[in-house]
This record gives structure tokens, sequence and C-alpha cells, in this order.
């Protein structure tokens, strides 16, 4: 092998090294995002995400919570459906349940059959109709956290290895 050659394998290393150092200080960061589009009831989902360990993002509509899904990496999403038609936020809810590894929290309107039935039927962690204070909700997000952060622990198996840590091969004589 040529000398050149190994200076790029040694500096490949060492910048995926560096990398995983700076990426093992961000690993306890969990996202939280909820969508609501009534400022009152998305500050209590906030507030009880933040006692549950996440750190949150707000998005009054559908569109901007599209476009944070798309940019961000979500570990939970809280959707809230209470006083809007499920029409609204259908593309969002869709979304995030097509989403691995991602907790997805519906919270729905009272009564509404046909909403529950198809959140149900989507694969959301979780609906809860009739939602009126947060102190439940504190409960399960720090639930969600402890889940998470196993799902994380899990998949790290699925991850590649860093390249300083694979084994060196010998080179033929």
């Amino acid at each position: 092998m040529p000398y050149r050659d190994t200076k790029m394998v040694t500096a490949r290393g060492q910048v995926h090294l560096r990398f995983t150092k700076r990426a093992a200080k961000i690993v306890h960061v969990f996202q939280c995002l909820i969508v609501s589009a009534d400022a009152e009831r998305s500050a209590m989902f906030e507030q009880a995400a933040t006692e549950g360990g996440w750190k949150t993002y707000r998005c009054p509509d559908a569109a901007t919570a599209l476009q944070h899904i798309d940019r961000s990496l979500v570990q939970l999403a809280v959707v809230d459906l209470e006083g809007q038609p499920a029409d609204a936020f259908r593309p969002v809810v869709d979304r995030l349940t097509a989403t691995s590894g991602l907790l997805l929290i519906v919270c729905g309107n009272e009564g509404d059959i046909d909403e529950e039935v198809w959140v149900r039927q989507l694969g959301a962690w979780l609906y809860l109709p009739g939602v009126l204070d947060s102190s439940n909700i504190a409960l399960l997000c720090g639930e969600a956290k402890h889940i998470a952060e196993r799902l994380w622990k899990s998949n790290a198996a699925d991850r590649p290895a860093p390249l300083s840590a694979s084994p060196r091969t010998k080179r033929p004589k």
C-alpha cells in the first residue's frame, strides 16, 4: 500500500474519532415535537415534556411541523387534535407514524370514535382523548424518555463502529 493511502486512512479515522466524541456529548439530548394550534395547550404540553426531561419544539400548524420533521431527529411527538378537525394534522400524524424509533402521543377529541380508530390503526404509541391538564402527561413524557433511551441503546448495535476501533489487519509480506 502506498504511503499516501496509509495517511488517508489515518486522517479519516481521526476525523471519525473526533466526530464520535462530539456525538457522545449530545447523546442524551432527546427532542420532543409538540404540534398544537392552541397556544395555551401547546405551552401545557411543552411544560409536561420539559418536566419529563425532553428538549421541546413547538409547532402551531401542520406545515411548520412537517418542515421540522424533515430537518430534525425527533424521538417523541405530541400532536394535539383537541378542537381541530382530524384532517388539519392528518399529514403530520401520517408522517410521524411512518418514522421508525419515534414515540407518538395523540391527544384527541373526547367521544370521537372515528378519530380514535384512525390514530390507533396508524400505530401511535398513545391516544389520549380529552386531556385537560399536564400532570399525567408529564409522567408519560418521563416514561417515554426512558423508552427512547432504551431504544437508542438497543439500536447502538446497528450503528457502524468507529474506524479507529476496527481490528487491524496484517499486511501480506
